[in-house]
């Protein structure tokens, strides 16, 4: 059994992430899967998950610090410059970071707007970008095949 998070669109679920997307892989394609559906808390996380992680992927892919060249790394590292942990342990002469989590059950609305505006500068100061370039580059990466033949017919 896995657990991943969907969104709703045009009465369809879509996973909510390539991270998801990768999950579901476990199955083949067409196969009758069983679901039990709940909402989340707020709407805001899945598409703003989606971002972020989007820019994560953006920055491994175009640095060559080995520091942030996966996007796990980029994460941690984001997390380390942001100070965003719960405790700081400390054993001998070896200090341990607990890193807070961007799950949806982590953090409200508010704090999620917030912490996630702080990814965005970090990660592109990190890149030398302006933040709203990196923010572009990341929804654009997220987009549905759908999204893009609309932004086709705009163009």
């Amino acid at each position: 059994m896995i657990d991943i998070f969907c969104q709703i669109q045009k009465d369809k679920l879509v996973p909510a992430s390539r991270e998801y997307a990768d999950e579901l892989k476990a199955y083949q394609h067409n196969q009758i899967v069983r679901c039990k559906i709940t909402g989340t808390r707020k709407q805001r996380s899945v598409q703003q998950n989606k971002w972020v992680h989007a820019m994560f992927r953006y920055v491994a892919a175009n640095t060559d610090d080995l520091e942030w060249n996966t996007p796990e790394a980029v994460k941690y590292m984001v997390k380390r410059t942001m100070n965003f942990f719960d405790y700081v342990g400390i054993e001998g002469e070896q200090v341990f970071f607990k890193l807070r989590s961007f799950a949806f059950d982590r953090m409200e609305h508010n704090e999620a707007n917030i912490r996630y505006e702080d990814c965005k500068n970090i990660c592109a100061k990190h890149l030398g970008v302006d933040p709203e370039i990196l923010e572009a580059k990341a929804k654009e990466a997220c987009m549905t095949r759908e999204e893009w033949a609309e932004a086709k017919r705009e163009a």
